[in-house]
């Protein structure tokens, strides 16, 4: 049977890094080629699915990082990130012509069947009886739409993610009969590219107040279920519902999968749990917020404003 390897996409969080794989595992799943995803070592115990190629690598790399929350600036992620680019460029070296690049300097997707045909695809000119991907830029949004219950299934989070998940939600419907999630992405967004989009929590405290008063909803049914990679200043959003989550960045992907709506920064982040969930993201702007685009969106959708999935 032909396989397929993800190989190499570290430097890449979490969001990222999901796009990349569950568009690459729509394409193993439409020519039935067997896949492995070594690079996800640092999320992998978070998940379900087979994704170390053996036990060894297991032990080495994903075992590390089965409950390990801090992110990639800290040291314990960059030195198995070094140690993982050493034994990626070995297994590139010896892959010889059989790898499809996705070129990291260059922002443009590359997409898969059945998103495009299969002479565009530089996966299908391989020959070799495993073909590897390198790179975070494989796109594949027909094989998302194909094959989502497979996905869905593939993606499912470990027993007690997903049990804490469902309880959080739980208690909060038996209170509200809205949940809204809501994404602030922090940290890096205060000076990426000028902080550009980066918001601030009393922006995003406007954009909440004027969801609701567009969408017509009592404020005090609905709760809005906050994320983010920094600290929340809770004294901002009085007089709204909150519920602000503490927890991991996997928690926080399925937590906000599971309510009605996602509110959030333009990131990966928000645009993966919508797809996850089957439900509208509405992106968070500095500017004028474009309500009519997202009056009719019941469900998870392309959103033009979320520049940073499909390039």
């Amino acid at each position: 049977m032909k396989k397929a390897v993800i190989i190499g996409v570290t430097g890449n969080e979490l969001a990222n890094q999901l796009w990349n794989y569950a568009s690459i595992y729509a394409y193993t799943l439409e020519h039935k080629i067997e896949l492995s995803n070594p690079s996800f070592f640092e999320y992998g115990e978070y998940f379900n699915m087979p994704a170390a190629p053996n036990i060894l690598f297991k032990l080495f790399f994903f075992l590390p990082f089965s409950n390990y929350t801090k992110r990639k600036t800290s040291i314990k992620r960059k030195i198995w990130r070094k140690f993982y680019k050493w034994y990626s460029s070995v297994v590139l070296m010896l892959a010889g012509n059989n790898v499809a690049y996705a070129d990291e300097k260059k922002p443009k997707a590359h997409y898969l069947p059945p998103s495009s045909p299969v002479s565009d695809s530089v996966a299908d000119m391989k020959k070799g009886n495993t073909i590897y991907f390198n790179g975070w830029l494989f796109r594949n949004p027909k094989g998302l739409e194909k094959y989502r219950n497979e996905i869905i299934k593939y993606f499912s989070p470990r027993k007690d993610i997903g049990e804490d998940v469902a309880e959080n939600i739980k208690n909060l419907r038996k209170k509200y009969s809205g949940l809204i999630g809501v994404h602030i992405r922090q940290g890096d967004y205060r000076t990426w590219r000028d902080g550009k989009y980066f918001m601030e929590h009393g922006r995003v405290r406007e954009i909440l107040g004027e969801y609701l008063k567009i969408k017509g909803k009592d404020e005090g049914e609905v709760c809005f279920v906050i994320t983010s990679d920094g600290k929340i200043n809770s004294e901002v959003f009085k007089g709204l519902n909150v519920f602000i989550s503490r927890g991991n960045a996997v928690q926080d992907l399925f937590l906000l999968s599971k309510t009605d709506t996602i509110i959030g920064s333009n990131s990966t982040f928000g645009a993966f749990a919508s797809y996850y969930g089957n439900i509208p993201f509405i992106v968070m702007e500095n500017g004028n917020m474009d309500w009519d685009y997202y009056k009719d969106k019941e469900k998870y959708f392309e959103n033009k404003y979320s520049t940073f999935v499909f390039y």
